[in-house]
């Protein structure tokens, strides 16, 4: 599922291969999910290309098709898991740090940054050996 900011409370947006057609996209999600479907769009984007290193073609992205879909009633998008905040926070203090460069090239991170790093790793470090336990 794709979350997009401009469709509407009852649309939902998918990611399918290009094979999909909107007739296998209706009868997955009434059949598997059970959802009743008003409607179903689909838009195919072609695969984009960039020039390898020896002036041949290269792929960068595979071709894709969205689909966007009218359900009866509204959806409401499940909750984020934890880890996900706290690997978003991570990566969002990284990239601070290295927005800062002292000393020529090396990166420094300042000590409370450092400090929040250590406490986000070692938080995901315990959640994963907990997960892992059960």
């Amino acid at each position: 599922m794709v979350r997009s900011n401009n469709l509407q409370p009852n649309q939902v947006a998918f990611r399918v291969p290009p094979s999909c057609n909107k007739f296998d996209i209706h009868s997955y999600l009434t059949n598997i999910y059970g959802v009743n479907i008003q409607e179903v769009r689909t838009m195919n984007y072609a695969a984009t290309y960039k020039r390898g290193p020896r002036g041949g073609k290269v792929v960068a992205q595979s071709a894709y098709k969205k689909a966007v879909v009218t359900l009866d009633e509204k959806f409401v998008w499940p909750e984020e898991p934890e880890w996900y905040k706290l690997d978003k926070e991570e990566h969002e203090l990284g990239y601070k740090a290295a927005k800062r460069k002292v000393k020529g090239w090396r990166v420094r991170p300042r000590e409370e940054e450092r400090e929040k790093i250590k406490e986000i790793s070692s938080q995901q470090l315990a959640k994963r050996e907990e997960k892992a336990k059960k």
